[in-house]
């Protein structure tokens, strides 16, 4: 209740007086806004190279940055859409700079605080609705709702019908698409299929093919089509962009290694997203799939147990460590994670590795995130697949109220010096 009152007497007129501080700049763009528990980022992404492939004046706000013409802008460690402030500025050069479009990633916090009030989106779209953030929103279903509050402000309602956010779709007034794979929709895909190098489906009369070869992919690349096609942009440049799949750091990012195994880095951090990544990775891994991944303190307990849960199943072993642990103890963490795994499973200590059955998923308790990189990489093999999830992109890791410098990617490094 105290959260819903700041939301409405602090939040939003605060919102409100930065916007018109800043002189109403939405006004002057095409805002496509993007909402979900996953997907937001390569999603936003791809529909920012593809206008830009298309030779339009685009901007953009995610996760990972800002991108103003040339200009690259920090956007804040550990949030997606920034302080109110902080966004109508940005919207603001973006509008002096130029733009004529812009591509938005849209947290559920950020519209329960009125971050972006008052926009009207050109284009709103919903990647997903899964497990994640009941720590402030009590229950999935007010989650979901509020990520709703998107599309009933958006002139033009991208939906995917395999989504449980599907339910609420007669809330939204405004024009509504949807888009799917296992269900009926305007753009369903079909004849689906995924090599160890592509993954291609075919929509209406129009054949997809990329080089990502994860099928949850499919959501990113129906929704982003839909939005492009929307905005007038030839079917010939959205194909040619999806071909090679615009890197998203931290998202899918491969770190090269000399080693004979594959290692990569991904932001994947709830139930649903570390299922559909290792179900994808698993059926393109030669030997074992080996996961680092740990639970962010002070958020979401509820979802620790299915986290280890999605684990086992999917992983051939795992490497529990921390993730940003805050004022939270790593042990209380990583108990909550291993409360989720079946009691089959093998429990093996850092020392214990020559023990690993090969027949049962295994997994480790490693507290310091470096050393359980240093111990995924040394009893990797050929053929084998690491991937480490949660931290993506992210430049720190918060202990404590102490942000410390931290790359996935420079973990990886320190690891294959270690093995060499």
């Amino acid at each position: 209740m105290f959260q819903a009152l700041k939301n409405i007497f602090w939040h939003q007129p605060l919102s409100l007086l930065a916007r018109a501080y800043y002189l109403f700049p939405d006004k002057k763009l095409t805002i496509i806004g993007i909402t979900g528990t996953d997907g937001k980022t390569t999603t936003a992404h791809l529909i920012y190279h593809v206008l830009k492939n298309a030779n339009l004046p685009v901007s953009l706000i995610s996760t990972i940055e800002a991108r103003i013409g040339d200009q690259v802008v920090n956007t804040g460690l550990h949030t997606t859409s920034p302080d109110k402030f902080k966004t109508f500025n940005l919207i603001r050069q973006i509008s002096k700079s130029g733009s004529k479009y812009l591509v938005a990633e849209v947290t559920a916090h950020g519209i329960d605080q009125h971050r972006f009030a008052n926009i009207i989106f050109d284009i709103g779209i919903i990647t997903n609705t899964s497990h994640e953030h009941l720590d402030d929103f009590k229950t999935i279903k007010k989650y979901i709702l509020t990520k709703v509050k998107l599309l009933k402000n958006s002139k033009i309602a991208i939906i995917n019908k395999d989504d449980d956010s599907y339910s609420y779709s007669n809330l939204i007034k405004s024009k509504k698409i949807f888009y799917s794979r296992k269900v009926g929709s305007t753009y369903q895909a079909k004849n689906i299929r995924l090599t160890p190098d592509s993954l291609s489906f075919n929509c209406h009369q129009t054949k997809f093919v990329t080089d990502s070869i994860y099928e949850y992919q499919i959501y990113n690349i129906l929704a982003a089509y839909i939005a492009c096609k929307k905005l007038k942009i030839k079917d010939s440049v959205f194909l040619d962009t999806i071909k090679n799949f615009p890197e998203v750091k931290g998202r899918r990012q491969h770190i090269d290694n000399s080693l004979g195994f594959k290692t990569i880095v991904d932001f994947a951090h709830t139930p649903k997203a570390l299922t559909e990544t290792l179900k994808s990775l698993k059926k393109q891994t030669k030997n074992r799939l080996i996961v680092i991944f740990g639970a962010t303190g002070g958020r979401d307990k509820t979802k620790r147990p299915l986290m280890g849960l999605a684990v086992s199943k999917y992983a051939d072993i795992a490497l529990i460590t921390a993730d940003d642990t805050r004022l939270e103890n790593i042990r209380d963490i990583n108990n909550q994670i291993i409360s989720g795994i079946p009691k089959n499973c093998q429990f093996l200590k850092s020392n214990q590795t020559k023990s690993i059955d090969p027949k049962r998923f295994t997994y480790f308790d490693i507290v310091n995130r470096q050393d359980a990189f240093n111990l995924a990489v040394k009893i990797a093999l050929p053929g084998d697949t690491i991937v480490a999830c949660g931290k993506g992109h992210e430049t720190t890791i918060l202990h404590g109220k102490t942000d410390y410098p931290w790359s996935e990617a420079e973990a990886f490094r320190t690891a294959f010096k270690l093995k060499k």
